[in-house]
């Protein structure tokens, strides 16, 4: 009898292909990939003060952190939320709208900006009364206060030129103004004024130098990606700035919130002890929030890629595109976070040893404000849909909150454990922020990230993490530089392990090259 084979049947696809849901998640991990790249300018960042604080010491250099953190909330009040209106404003805007939004936003908070500097370049003296600085800075801390002030407008052209660039939905350009530009020329005129023995004065004259460059460069995008003459030319009164101003004033206060979350520990610290302790003291912290905001880096990435993607999303009404990008941002968010998080406590000791030995007193603090950041990006990017589509209200309600928890535990635990304490109240105030947009963004928008999806990924980075911690007790005995190098180790071959067993064939799609580490399904024959 003749045997003959069963026709084979037609191979099928693993699983159906969706290449609308593909292309959503697609523009996120692409976007994010590029903001994480501008997020990661705080690696630079993190060697910058390494370098500062072997050439200025630790007092200079935390008198430093303490002015850039006066600048970096004064910041939230000039730009007067004009960062978050251009990602709300532009996209929706048709014909020279996106020019008058981009043109009205850059001469308003630069004009706010200027007025703030002024009026603290004249009340200098009284300032000066409240900052605590070690005795060869006090000398010229009026004056380091009057030139360094000056630092705010610029920086506040840089941060709304950038925000006029991803409002584009172009999220690389900014890298080269914020990394390569306005941190490279930082520390390199930092180190060419510490040569030149300008102990008291270098540092913040170099960064003067830095912002202001970065500022023309950040205008140069925007000539690029808008037309500039009507943005210069863009009117200050009429519908349009009408609506950015109040929209821009009721986010204003979620925003300076923000702000006073990763600053106000430093300068309480500051305020707290007085003279050089209280310099320095201020510096530790920065330090260890310095290092811990390379993780931040996760969250913020797809904070920025999703504003102006949820606008879009909104304006055309894809609830169910903007549920799958959201739930995709957040499945990554965390799953990053998590063995990012992991690694950067097992380098702790060695990062810290390559500052002067007092900064030690930092590694608490950092490994704190590391857990908190983990825990912070598992809400994912719920805090700028809320600010993008949510009642105006809600962000500075969800901040208030946080502020208020901030200040509560700030008052009770500095006295007591300083640094450690500060970390502490820091941590906790940003996870109630986190969690109250979370919960907001189910409840009024039905937006949900997690779902059977998210399980397996979650289950592979939680175990790749508990291993990297679990060396923790015996990295305390390593020598320098096994920590960070079994760290950098453990961290690529979490997200491989991620990639490859952790996220579905979508999923790892849609992150381009670093998709292929995900093998294809092999059919049987």
């Amino acid at each position: 009898m003749d045997k003959t084979k069963p026709p084979s049947r037609p191979e099928k696809p693993e699983r159906p292909e969706r290449p609308e849901r593909n292309e959503h998640r697609a523009r996120v991990a692409g976007g994010a990939g590029f903001a994480f790249l501008g997020r990661m300018g705080a690696l630079i960042e993190a060697i910058s003060v390494i370098a500062f604080t072997w050439y200025y010491g630790a007092a200079t250099f935390g008198l430093f952190a303490v002015l850039w953190s006066y600048v970096k909330v004064s910041t939230a009040v000039s730009d007067a939320a004009m960062t978050t209106a251009l990602q709300r404003f532009v996209p929706k805007a048709n014909g020279n709208d996106p020019e008058l939004a981009v043109g009205y936003a850059i001469k308003f908070s630069f004009l706010i900006a200027i007025t703030i500097a002024g009026l603290t370049c004249y009340f200098a003296p009284n300032l000066a009364g409240v900052i605590s600085a070690a005795e060869d800075d006090a000398d010229h801390l009026i004056s380091v206060i009057r030139i360094y002030v000056w630092v705010l407008p610029f920086w506040t052209m840089v941060e709304v030129g950038t925000a006029a660039i991803r409002a584009r939905r172009k999220f690389g350009p900014e890298i080269r103004v914020r990394v390569f530009y306005e941190q490279g020329l930082r520390l390199v005129a930092a180190i060419g004024f510490a040569a030149m023995d300008y102990m008291t004065y270098g540092l913040f004259i170099a960064h003067l130098v830095s912002v202001v460059l970065s500022a023309a460069l950040a205008l140069r995008l925007v000539a690029k990606h808008y037309d500039f003459g009507k943005v210069l030319r863009a009117p200050m009164t009429g519908p349009m700035p009408r609506a950015m101003r109040q929209y821009g004033f009721t986010v204003m206060p979620a925003n300076l919130i923000k702000k006073l979350f990763s600053e106000f520990p430093v300068m309480f610290l500051n305020y707290l002890l007085p003279g050089a302790a209280g310099a320095a003291a201020g510096g530790y912290y920065a330090v260890a929030r310095k290092i811990a905001s390379a993780l931040q880096a996760v969250r913020m990435t797809f904070e920025y890629v999703m504003a102006p993607l949820a606008a879009e999303k909104d304006g055309h009404g894809d609830h169910v595109a903007l549920q799958d990008m959201f739930a995709y941002a957040t499945r990554l968010s965390v799953t990053l976070a998590l063995p990012f998080g992991a690694a950067l406590v097992l380098a702790r000791n060695d990062i810290l040893a390559t500052m002067q030995p007092q900064f030690q007193t930092a590694a608490a603090a950092m490994s704190i404000l590391c857990a908190g950041r983990v825990l912070e990006a598992a809400t994912g990017p719920s805090s700028a849909i809320i600010e993008m589509l949510g009642h105006r209200s809600l962000p500075a309600i969800n901040g208030v909150l946080g502020l208020i928890t901030l200040l509560l535990l700030g008052n009770w635990l500095i006295p007591l454990y300083g640094v450690t304490g500060a970390a502490v109240a820091a941590a906790a105030g940003l996870n109630v922020t986190a969690i109250a947009g979370l919960i907001e963004t189910f409840f009024i928008f039905r937006l949900w990230p997690y779902d059977r999806h998210a399980l397996r990924p979650l289950i592979v980075s939680l175990v790749t993490s508990g291993i990297m911690l679990s060396l923790i007790p015996a990295s305390n005995h390593w020598p320098v530089p096994v920590g960070i190098l079994g760290a950098v180790a453990g961290l690529l071959i979490s997200v491989m392990i991620l990639v490859r067993y952790g996220l579905n064939h979508e999923d790892a799609n849609a992150l381009g090259r670093i998709g292929k580490l995900k093998p294809l399904k092999k059919l049987a024959p």
